[in-house]
């Protein structure tokens, strides 16, 4: 017998159809109301032959699963299996520097200690510690480096022999070598591109948060300093060479930039670049000293969707699914964030706050990158009870933004960070406009 899975969410197409998808496989199907009405029939009697579109709703898809399987405790097995036995990817996060030349009001990382730069001992000595990791655990075939800070163009110097010096380290290991960089754009010249381009650059994320106007007045420099228009040139210069596949542009979207997002999507297709740009809209929450007046999750996917409409109509690439986990780099086995000071951390938006360190690349540790406090995956079983279909996309939300919400203390970390409200709309919201 087959039923309809639990990771199996429908929306309405704007076109009367129905449109069905499988959170876990993100498998989609869009059925005809006939289809739609034959496929209910045929679940209440199905002794009857099935209709020929059926069979693509089962096996891999997901969409149709055998009434017997038990589905969410299946899902968590596999979770944690993926996550313990099939990690084959390092991902590194690099700090040359947490300092940063914006002042930009929302920022996590405001009231941590920024302080010094990193060192070249520390660099040398990161590149040891990489190497013995690598000796130590095999199964790693490739190695992903992503520069983050603060803003890691402040530190340059670290970034360019960096690149250089892990991606060699990779190819005498055999290893697969790829590259990123979130940075805030303003810093990003073309000798830069240059080099990073010659190391399997595939991703830079950029955060433009409106139009001119206000984006200069929400990510300004000190003294109010403006900063879109040379964020905006070096965005250009990518977008109008072949350094990078395309350029993540990030939108921070809240109530102060909510209506002006749609000027900047036409000022960027007047410029003719929305091929190249791949955007992303992220929601400002809590950090843990800095404090952000809630948004109910309704706004915020109302807002969001009203975004991906715009985009879309506009000519720009937009997704079919908003997540928000569920294995996130702070989770993943073979991971870590590495301090300009040396310590590393699994979340980098803990960044600056050696408190959430769990060891030191200076203290010789041959195990794997592990901080229980991030493999509590107990946290899902609220919303196994809950028989919630969005766990896949979510797996209880971020770990950070829990810890938050809790107060920090070490029980915080097996609570979750339900965004049920806005998985719901968001994702039901961008399979009408997808499909």
């Amino acid at each position: 017998m087959y039923v309809i899975g639990v990771f199996t969410i429908r929306a309405l197409g704007e076109d009367g159809s129905a449109i069905f998808k499988s959170t876990k496989t993100g498998a989609v199907a869009k059925l005809t109301t006939v289809q739609e009405s034959q496929l209910g029939h045929w679940l209440s009697h199905q002794h009857e032959e099935r209709p020929g579109f059926v069979e693509s709703l089962m096996g891999h898809s997901e969409i149709l699963v055998c009434s017997d399987s038990n589905e969410f405790e299946d899902y968590k097995n596999e979770l944690i299996d993926t996550r313990d036995n099939r990690a084959r990817i390092f991902s590194l996060h690099i700090e040359p520097t947490i300092q940063c030349q914006l002042e930009c009001g929302y920022c996590f990382e405001n009231g941590i200690n920024r302080g010094k730069g990193m060192s070249d001992e520390v660099f040398q000595q990161s590149l040891s510690w990489i190497g013995q990791y690598f000796d130590t655990h095999k199964e790693v075939q490739v190695l992903r480096t992503i520069f983050f800070g603060g803003e890691p163009l402040l530190r340059k110097d670290i970034v360019k022999k960096a690149v250089v010096a892990y991606s060699g380290l990779a190819k005498s290991r055999n290893l697969e070598y790829m590259t990123e960089i979130i940075t805030n754009g303003e810093l990003l010249t073309e000798e830069v591109a240059a080099i990073l381009s010659e190391h399997n650059w595939k991703r830079v994320q950029i955060t433009l948060d409106g139009p001119r106007e206000v984006h200069d007045a929400r990510r300004n420099g000190k003294n109010n300093r403006p900063t879109f228009d040379n964020i905006w040139a070096n965005v250009l210069m990518l977008a109008r060479s072949n350094y990078v596949p395309g350029v993540d542009i990030r939108i921070s979207l809240d109530q102060g930039n909510a209506g002006h997002i749609p000027r900047l999507l036409e000022f960027m297709v007047e410029a003719g670049v929305q091929e190249k740009i791949r955007l992303s809209v992220g929601f400002i929450e809590s950090s843990f000293f800095v404090q952000i007046q809630g948004v109910k999750e309704t706004w915020q996917a109302r807002h969001a969707l009203k975004v991906w409409e715009t985009a879309r109509d506009l000519g720009f690439s937009i997704p079919d699914e908003y997540a928000s986990g569920p294995l996130c780099v702070a989770q993943a086995k073979h991971s870590a964030v590495l301090q300009p000071d040396g310590h590393l951390q699994k979340c980098f938006c803990t960044s600056g706050q050696n408190q959430h360190a769990f060891g030191s690349i200076l203290d010789g540790s041959t195990g794997y990158t592990r901080d229980p406090r991030y493999e509590n995956f107990k946290r899902l079983d609220d919303c196994i009870s809950e028989k919630c279909p969005y766990i896949p996309i979510c797996g209880g939300g971020c770990t950070y933004h829990a810890v938050v919400e809790n107060g920090g203390t070490t029980e915080s970390f097996s609570a979750r960070h339900c965004k049920k409200d806005l998985l719901h709309d968001l994702n039901e919201g961008l399979l009408r406009l997808s499909y």
